[in-house]
């Protein structure tokens, strides 16, 4: 059954105009969108959104702070998965998603219900 549900925030790979931005903070995390990046959709709880936009938002101009929202969202993601791939699966990328269609998930149940 499909949500109508809107998502609380869409994480995305539209970063923001750069040129004398990157100038005046030094290069910082942020980096072009390419071709291969995607915009997508999560939903997470408000009080977990709302944090994550403050800790971005106040440490953007440290050096190890994340110059946009998308930029923390991505490494997040990253180091969560290289944690699931280490504990599960001996330290390498998981097979494909049989029936993804590559950025798709596979509808109906989740596996083990």
């Amino acid at each position: 059954m499909a949500s109508n549900r809107k998502p609380e925030f869409e994480i995305g790979s539209t970063r923001g105009a750069k040129g004398d931005l990157d100038q005046l903070l030094g290069g910082g995390r942020a980096k072009k969108s390419t071709a291969a990046e995607r915009k997508m959709n999560a939903y997470v709880d408000p009080e977990v959104q709302a944090a994550a936009k403050r800790a971005q938002h106040w440490t953007q101009l440290q050096p190890e702070g994340y110059r946009t929202f998308s930029d923390l969202v991505e490494e997040a993601l990253k180091r969560v998965t290289k944690e699931l791939e280490e504990k599960y699966n001996n330290g390498q990328p998981f097979e494909e998603i049989p029936g993804s269609d590559g950025d798709k998930l596979a509808g109906g149940r989740r596996l083990g219900t």
